[in-house]
């Protein structure tokens, strides 16, 4: 318990450090946002690094801070978190009302992440609220972004021609604006709505607005001020869905050019840019390119905190193709991972409705105890009590955790000293028998036990073991998954009866218990010579296929997990 007082003392003396004085904020250059976010695309994890120093030295403000990180998240497709710091940066401008343009800047990204983990509720909230706020600081470029986010829940929410209409709400604000600072925007408005309407089989529409799209993108590669990386995604983008809707629509050739452009783009060989291909492979007949291209996709893919819509169209393509591979036992499979995720929308969405009556109580709640300044008073002091109390039990669970760490670790360290020694011991023993040139010819045929003489009949079971045991190290037929028992008997010319007595009688086990053995021994030896290798590929190099069948051998052998074994070697080779 001592240490436990120790982390008592040092959480108090933590709590009662007064805060750090303001002091000097003038922001070096790694700190501004435009050096910290200027290769936020290629090294992510830098970038956040960067900005939790800012934040530790208060270089830059906490709601611009969490703005950035939360732009990075949603590069890394990991939108929970993405939501997580816009919500606090809302937050926090909501509660200052000093920066109404980032307060609309945040709107957008909640409006936009709530749709993309599929709460379209919530996304169209917080939409509804942006556009009003945009049109009072006549900011088009947020008002069409909200426009064009709630065309996408509408038409999430199978209300397509609504969705549609929010769609060309927005388009036509940035086309009639002229302003070739919004062009970035409209071309990926452009994109998003060909998408849509492909999917909605709309093909003449999905062509006419691909081709002004490319026009769109023509002129704006004669513009010095976009970047040539982003140009070339939707360049990619675009001449890839161009050559599927002219195959679609019978002009093969015209298909076939478009798809060439495609592939002279730097896109063409990302995972993303190559599952843009996908459906053009698909009318092409080139299945398994379509199975590779999902395969990369969904590795992306599932980098992210959630499943959404875009996963799902990965596996419906994934779908199709199988279906025209004949692999019917891996649409079924496709089709039940599509139905649970569905299932798991669907309950994200009950709970978030319940989720927003407990809100609407809580909120009345607190208008009441208002009015009640000595009833508040001590739920704040109660309030403090538990927080301090739960910090406390906190670090004490910790510390039990960390003591009992130790103690697991350490008896690990032993069984592993232990089984190394026996190790060693067998090896040499392995060594010095492998080392000796025995007769290794077997008698044409060992007849069944007459039970006159026993122990002749024991001594010579004892000779064959030892003559096999010796070409089964020596040649490591353990190592083979397919090791039969007819194999052994063929070697050893016996019948199957006497064979597993004469196993028995030598090794204490079976003929299973015998060759696993060996395999463990092996698969031992690798976990010291190879610390690098996966378990996987260590129970398979040692013969077994199976890591739940490896696994509950080498536990009943060791007394520990694989894992276990191999964290505790190399603590004691560290």
């Amino acid at each position: 318990m001592r240490h436990f007082y120790y982390l008592c003392f040092l959480l108090l003396g933590f709590l009662s450090l007064p805060v750090r004085a303001g002091g000097d904020n003038r922001a070096p250059e790694q700190y501004t946002k435009e050096y910290i976010m200027k290769d936020y695309m290629k090294d992510p994890v830098r970038t956040l690094q960067l900005l939790d120093k800012a934040e530790v030295n208060s270089a830059m403000p906490l709601n611009i801070v969490d703005e950035l990180r939360s732009a990075v998240y949603r590069n890394m497709y990991r939108n929970k978190s993405a939501l997580h710091y816009a919500r606090r940066a809302y937050v926090s401008d909501s509660l200052s009302h000093d920066n109404p343009s980032h307060l609309l800047r945040m709107t957008v990204s909640m409006a936009e992440l709530f749709s993309l983990l599929s709460e379209y509720k919530e996304s169209m909230r917080y939409a509804v609220q942006g556009v009003e706020l945009a049109r009072e600081l006549k900011d088009i470029q947020s008002e069409c972004k909200l426009l064009f986010c709630m065309g996408e829940n509408k038409r999430r929410l199978s209300f397509k021609e609504e969705g549609y209409l929010f769609f060309d709400q927005a388009i036509d604000l940035l086309d009639n604006s002229k302003n070739e600072d919004y062009e970035t925007m409209l071309s990926y408005f452009y994109g998003v709505k060909m998408g849509y309407l492909i999917a909605d089989k709309r093909s003449n529409e999905a062509l006419e607005i691909g081709l002004q799209r490319e026009k769109l993108l023509d002129r704006m590669s004669e513009q010095s001020k976009i970047r040539a990386d982003l140009l070339d995604l939707q360049f990619a983008y675009v001449y890839s869905k161009l050559a599927y809707l002219f195959h679609l629509m019978g002009d093969q050739k015209r298909a076939a050019v478009y798809y060439k452009k495609y592939q002279s783009t730097n896109a063409a060989s990302t995972p993303d840019g190559k599952f843009d291909a996908t459906p053009y492979l698909l009318l092409l007949g080139k299945y398994q390119a379509v199975l590779d291209n999902c395969r990369d996709f969904k590795e992306v893919m599932r980098q992210q905190d959630t499943l959404n819509s875009q996963y799902l169209s990965i596996l419906n393509l994934e779908i199709q193709a199988n279906v025209k591979l004949e692999n019917y036992k891996t649409v079924i499979n496709l089709q039940r991972d599509i139905t649970a995720i569905k299932d798991s929308i669907y309950q994200r969405e009950k709970q978030n409705a319940a989720l927003e009556l407990d809100a609407l109580y809580e909120l009345n709640e607190k208008e009441a105890r208002i009015s009640e300044q000595a009833f508040q008073l001590k739920i704040r002091t109660i309030t403090l009590i538990c927080i301090l109390s739960g910090a406390l039990l906190a670090l004490f669970f910790l510390w039990r955790l960390w003591h009992q760490n130790c103690v697991i670790r350490n008896k690990n360290k032993a069984l592993v000293k232990r089984i190394n020694e026996q190790f060693s011991m067998q090896e040499e023993m392995d060594r010095s028998q492998l080392g000796v040139e025995k007769d290794l010819s077997f008698p044409e045929k060992v007849e069944d036990e007459s039970g006159d003489n026993e122990e002749q009949d024991k001594q010579m079971n004892k000779m064959i073991f030892e003559k096999l045991d010796y070409i089964i190290k020596r040649d490591k037929m353990y190592l083979s998954p397919d090791l039969s028992r007819e194999e052994l008997t063929r070697i050893v010319r016996m019948n199957n009866t006497r064979f597993a007595k004469m196993i028995k009688e030598n090794t204490d086990t079976n003929l299973n218990g015998y060759i696993n053995n060996l395999r463990l021994n092996y698969a031992i030896h690798l976990m010291k010579e190879q610390p690098d290798y996966t378990l996987r590929a260590i129970a398979e190099s040692s013969g077994i296929n199976s890591m739940p069948t490896f696994h509950q051998l080498f536990k009943g052998r060791t007394g520990m997990t694989p894992s276990e074994f191999k964290n505790a070697q190399k603590d004691m080779d560290s």
